[in-house]
Parts: structure tokens; C-alpha cells; sequence
């Protein structure tokens, strides 16, 4: 046990604002300091610190006690690990304290230990060593990251307790094996083997990935007193010199993102584990740096995980980049493209209010009101969170980009936004099928043109009119042939939407927002088929993916893809 004057000796050389600012902001108010509280998710400060009582309280979750209390909670380590590593920040010796048989002390020497019998196991199977090296990772990778191994029927986490004189029961506890009868079976078995590190660089649990087919592919140790998946980031032992050197943390999905991020030489790269970003990693982050770029994955799931954690990222003041992977991952991009093209990405980074516009239109027909309706309310809720949390410059730019992805004005987004509704009382919105039908109607010299675009890329209501009118070449007859709701809709149009002065512009827009309409719900449903993909079938994927992406960006830019814009058909086939 370590004396209470070693303790206070420990505590009087330090001083509690400058310990915390190393992990979170703090603002200084009065007498005191300030922040968003790391231990739970709040939007206004309600965490003190006192430099007059040494000591810290939150008003809202009710977390308080001294420097040694925060830094034990923060890193979610022992009473006495945290007394040690202030201790050394003051040149105090406590080591001679150390408890060997102390709760924090076996954990983390059976984790050792293991973690060196995995190594051992890894470096004896030639499956292993080929897996990983068919991922791209080199010997010397394989050692640096102490790259591990659990054969088929382990008895690894049984070895090393005996060794080590440890009971089973503690050591099912620790989260890396379960009881089968007396004898521990290692829930890893068949598996690579990643140590996961805390702060302190102690090993504290270990993630698996599953060498051939099955699932789940990838696990995780079990939480345990001293590993939560939302507290620890991977890699950050390693990563958090770097980010406070450069001044920005990246942050990937998982183990084989987070080893490739640092491969590419971007070591301020770390890793969520299985979560999404939690508001303890955020907090983490906000101590080292106010700068962010999420990387997570380009799937459907990726694109949901990012708006989320731009949700724990803004009440913390980030400044955030979104990168789009061309592959499907920051791993299969290394893989696939090699360095630079993990370089082109990060370069193509994009603003979060961008990256927030294109993931949310994603979930609405924009070529719809009441697609556009919530698309627009979508944005509205973004756009007052992103407000609230002092940047209403960034707010405004949200805004602005939202009505060009969807043709909206600023000023009929900045009203829709606020809830608005698309009625009688405000200038209508007309989408693209909108203006396509207009133009039918009011340019004879374009009818055939229309007539000639590829049908999916219009709802039922557009091709069941077009479809009508071939069938009569009249446009009242036409009319006459087609529903109530189908006549509505034109009368509508054309009782409502203004005349515009370049008809083939206007139809050369609506058609290239169609035609990214349609690239995206592909890319979606593509992004929803990866994960589940395996062997040539994954590889057709991506490379669809990729050429999909190609032609959206070159749709954005306004490049012709070939179409009825230089006299031909389009590339692909007709519906008629």
C-alpha cells in the first residue's frame, strides 16, 4: 500500500488545470474552469474545476474528486496505476508500492503474457502468416504490431493461467476465454490475434479475426472493469503524440482501417471498436486536438456511423473532414490502390456539412415535394444542431449547399428548413421530372429529345404520360389517356412553374440530377451487397462501385457522359 503522505506529495507537485486540460478543453470562468463533461453527453457545460480545492465537479452527472480520481476514470485504470503515471510526471518513485498481487496488476500480467503466447502461436502457423501477408502486411508490420495467433482447439488462456497461478474463474473474468466444465476455452480459437492497448500501453484486451469463411468475422474481448469498447480508441497509445504534433486525429472503423491508416504513414490514425464513436471518445479526442476527419467505412452503415459521430464531435467544437473511400474501406483501398490512393482520398476529404447534405439525400426521391419536404426538414435539424454548437457560418453553408444538391433557392431551403410547409402560401418546388414535363409541353423542338432519355430514370407517373402520348402524338388526348393524379401533377406544372430562357439547358440539368439519382440508389444498394460479398463476386463489386463514383463525380462537374446533349442516345437502353 502506498503511504497517504507519498499520495499528498504526488498531488501538492501537481496542479489539477493542467493535468485535465491534457485530456479536454477547459474554459476559464471566474474562479474557475469549465467544460463539456467527458464522463457523459451533455450540450452545455456543466463540469467545474477548482485550482483553489484541486478538485473537479460535474453538476450534471455528478462525477467529482481529484486529479488522481480523473485520471483513473478517464483512462479506466486502477487507483494505483493512475498514482503512477502522475508520479512520474513529477520524478516520484512509486513503483517500490506496487502491489503484485493487486486486481489491476494480474489482469494486465496475464494479458502479457498471453498476448506473448499468441505471438509465439503466430509466428508457428503458416496460415497465419500467409493471411496476413495476402493483406498486404509485411513481416516487420507483423512485428510491430505484435500481430497474434489462437490455432484451432487453443488452450493458450489455460496454459498461461497455470503458468502464472491464476483461478480459472478470475481468469474468465478477464474477458479473453470462458469455463467449459474446470478448463478455460479461448473464445479467439482459429483467429488473428490484435493486442488492444490502453493510454498507458498495457494490454487490456484483444480483438480476433476469423482466418476462411464464417461469422462472426471479427470479435472482441468481453468489457471487463478494465476495457470498454466505448472508452478505448485502438491505436491511440501509439497515435497520440502524433495527433498533438499535427494537430488532427483520423478516425476509422476498425483494426485492419487503423493498422493501414498507420501503414500509409498517417499515424494519427485510431480505430472505434465495433461502436460508434462514443462521447468518452470524443472527449478523449477533444484534448489532443479540435481537428477531425472521420474515415469510416463508404457502406451504408459507414455513412450512418459518421452522421453520428459528427453528432458527438460538434458540442465539442471539431472542425470535421468526411472522407468517401473509392473503395470500400481504408484497408481495401491500401490494398487495392496502394498509398496514394489512400493519399487522393484523404486529399478529397470533404467539409462535414457537405459530406451531411449527400448522406441524407440519399434517404429521399428529391425528385418528389414530399421527398424534398423532409429532405429539407433533414437539413433543418443539421443546420439548427450545427448553429447551436457556434458556427452559424458553417450553419449557413449547410444550408446553402443543400439547396444546390436539390435545386431548391437558399431562400425557399432556409423556410422549408424551418418547417414551413410546401404549400399554396410559398413558391412551389419543382424537381427535375418537373421541368422535363414543362419543356414537353412548351418546346416542340425538344418533345423528341424527351421522348429518346432512358425511362428509368423517371417515376411512373413521368413514363406512364410519355408513354401515352407515343401511343397518341396528341398531348390532349394524351392528358385524356392518363390518371387524375397524372393530370393534376402536369396542370400543376404547368400552371405554376416560370418560364425559363434556355430550354435545353434546363432540360441538360434535370437530367443530369436524374441520372446522379439513380447512380446513387445503385451505389447504395452495392454499398448494402459488399459486406456480405466475398472473392470474385467482392471484386465485380468494387470495381462497379468505383466506376459508379467515377460517373457521379463527373456528372457533378458537369462532364458529358454521352446522351441526347451531342445528338446520340444514351448509353444505356431505352424503356419504351
Amino acid at each position: 500500500m502506498v503511504p497517504k503522505e507519498i499520495i499528498e506529495e504526488v498531488k501538492s507537485r501537481l496542479d489539477i488545470v493542467d493535468v485535465i486540460s491534457e485530456y479536454i478543453n477547459l474554459e476559464r470562468v471566474g474562479r474557475y474552469y469549465r467544460a463539456l463533461c467527458p464522463f457523459h453527453t451533455e450540450t452545455r457545460p456543466s463540469f467545474y474545476v477548482s485550482p483553489d480545492l484541486q478538485r473537479y465537479k460535474c453538476f450534471g452527472c455528478g462525477a467529482s474528486g481529484d486529479v488522481i480520481k480523473f485520471v483513473q476514470e478517464m483512462e479506466n485504470i486502477s487507483f494505483y496505476e493512475a498514482l503512477e503515471k502522475l508520479a512520474k510526471k513529477v520524478g516520484i518513485d512509486v513503483s517500490k508500492y506496487r502491489s503484485e498481487s493487486s486486481d489491476y496488476s494480474r489482469y494486465t500480467s496475464y494479458m502479457k503474457a498471453l498476448m506473448e503466447e499468441y505471438m509465439k502461436e503466430f509466428w508457428s502457423s503458416d496460415d497465419a502468416i500467409r493471411y496476413m501477408k495476402d493483406r498486404g502486411f509485411g513481416e516487420k508490420e507483423m512485428k510491430e504490431f505484435g500481430l497474434g495467433y489462437s490455432p484451432v482447439g487453443s488452450d493458450v488462456p489455460e496454459r498461461v493461467a497455470r503458468k502464472l497461478g491464476l483461478n480459472p474463474v478470475d481468469v474468465a473474468n478477464f474477458g479473453s476465454a470462458f469455463l467449459s466444465g474446470d478448463k478455460l476455452k479461448d473464445i479467439f480459437e482459429g483467429r488473428v490475434i490484435f493486442p488492444i492497448k490502453n493510454e498507458s500501453g498495457d494490454v487490456v484486451a484483444f480483438g480476433g479475426r476469423l482466418i476462411g469463411d464464417g461469422n462472426p468475422k471479427y470479435i472482441n474481448s468481453r468489457d471487463t472493469r478494465y476495457f470498454s469498447k466505448s472508452r478505448i480508441l485502438f491505436l491511440l497509445d501509439k497515435a497520440k503524440k502524433v495527433i498533438k504534433s499535427v494537430d488532427v486525429a483520423i478516425i476509422v472503423e476498425g483494426y485492419m482501417d487503423a493498422y493501414a491508416m498507420h501503414r500509409s504513414n498517417l499515424r494519427n490514425s485510431v480505430a472505434v471498436l465495433g461502436t460508434a464513436l462514443t462521447a468518452q471518445h470524443a472527449s478523449r479526442l477533444s484534448g489532443l486536438t479540435k481537428n477531425a476527419v472521420l474515415a469510416f467505412d463508404s457502406d451504408s452503415a459507414g455513412r450512418k456511423a459518421a452522421l453520428r459521430s459528427l453528432s458527438m464531435l460538434l458540442p465539442r467544437g471539431f472542425d470535421i473532414l468526411v472522407v468517401k473511400w473509392p473503395k470500400k474501406d481504408a484497408d481495401d483501398t491500401l490494398r487495392i490502390l496502394g498509398i496514394n490512393g489512400v493519399e487522393k482520398a484523404m486529399e478529397s476529404a470533404l467539409p462535414y456539412e457537405e459530406f451531411i447534405v449527400e448522406s441524407v439525400a440519399i434517404d429521399y426521391d428529391l425528385s418528389k415535394a414530399s421527398g424534398l419536404e423532409k429532405f429539407a426538414r433533414s437539413i433543418g435539424e443539421w443546420a439548427s444542431e450545427v448553429e447551436k454548437y457556434g458556427s452559424s457560418v458553417r450553419a449557413k453553408s449547410l444550408i446553402e449547399k443543400a439547396a444546390e444538391f436539390s435545386g431548391l433557392s437558399v431562400e425557399d431551403m432556409e423556410r422549408f428548413t424551418r418547417g414551413e410547409p410546401f404549400d399554396e402560401g410559398n413558391p412551389k418546388r419543382f424537381g427535375p421530372e418537373d421541368e422535363i414535363i414543362f419543356i414537353f409541353f412548351n418546346d416542340e423542338n425538344l418533345r423528341e429529345a424527351i421522348l429518346n432519355l432512358d425511362r428509368e430514370l423517371f417515376s411512373e407517373n413521368l413514363r406512364e404520360f410519355l408513354k401515352a402520348y407515343e401511343k397518341k402524338r396528341d398531348l390532349n388526348l394524351a392528358l385524356e389517356e392518363v390518371s387524375n393524379e397524372i393530370g393534376d401533377w402536369i396542370f400543376g406544372v404547368l400552371k405554376d412553374l416560370p418560364a425559363s430562357g434556355d430550354s435545353r439547358k434546363v432540360l441538360d440539368d434535370a437530367v443530369r440530377k436524374l441520372e446522379i439519382l439513380k447512380l446513387r440508389k445503385r451505389l447504395e444498394e452495392i454499398d448494402n451487397m459488399i459486406p456480405n460479398a466475398e472473392g470474385e463476386e467482392k471484386k465485380v463489386l468494387l470495381n462497379a462501385r468505383m466506376e459508379i463514383v467515377r460517373q457521379i463525380k463527373a456528372l457533378e462537374r458537369g462532364v458529358n457522359l454521352g446522351g441526347w446533349r451531342d445528338g446520340r442516345k444514351g448509353d444505356q437502353p431505352k424503356n419504351r
